[in-house]
């Protein structure tokens, strides 16, 4: 099985740290910005994340793809009760939608930018709202995951979201926006203590 995706987290993170957490065997296939032209018409859809199975069939979509790797090995990251397994992706979606909030501000002249990352991040901002969702949502299980006792894919889309949202390459979004956020804050500590994402994020990203 390969995971086809450019060489950074972006879209196809979250796949990787479930099957990384789920002791999964795949090639984690990464491209550079500049082959992508190359690669992209190769691509069933021109788009990327692509999964190809080991029969050969290609999927794309990264939470379709997402969903699919959390039923694989073990521990299973994907519930199979129907009702934890909807609760899952309901933070899965949501936690999605910052992406969708934040694509409204690419493009922008640099001060429309500004003025309108100001706008969602600020008290009843748009992002402002999601982040206390999922935060509540956190403090509310208790456990240090997003979702029941243990490590699911909502833990592992809420991630790679976090480390963007506090990177600080988004202008108009400081490092410090998640601070306040103690529900979001358990949780990426509690995953941080998973020896295979801490092996997994050590090996792919330490300097």
């Amino acid at each position: 099985m390969k995971l086809l995706y450019f060489d950074l987290r972006g879209r196809a993170e979250m796949i990787r740290l479930a099957l990384h957490a789920g002791g999964v065997e795949f090639e984690d296939a990464r491209f550079a910005r500049g082959e992508w032209p190359e690669i992209k018409p190769t691509t069933p859809r021109g788009s990327a994340p692509v999964l190809t199975l080991d029969d050969g069939t290609t999927v794309t979509e990264s939470v379709a793809i997402l969903r699919y790797a959390g039923k694989l090995g073990t521990p299973r990251l994907y519930p199979e009760d129907p009702v934890a397994a909807l609760r899952v992706d309901e933070m899965v979606d949501i936690i999605g939608s910052t992406t969708a909030i934040l694509s409204k501000t690419f493009g922008l002249p640099s001060e429309e930018q500004l003025a309108m990352r100001t706008k969602i991040m600020s008290e009843d901002g748009e992002l402002t709202k999601v982040l206390k969702f999922v935060d509540e949502a956190a403090k509310a299980n208790g456990s240090g995951f997003l979702v029941g006792s243990e490590l699911t894919i909502a833990d592992c889309a809420l991630r790679p979201a976090v480390y963007w949202l506090t990177a600080g390459i988004l202008d108009g979004i400081p490092k410090d926006c998640l601070d306040q956020y103690k529900g979001l804050a358990k949780v990426m500590q509690t995953m941080s203590e998973i020896p295979a994402i801490k092996r997994y994020e050590s090996e792919q990203y330490s300097a």
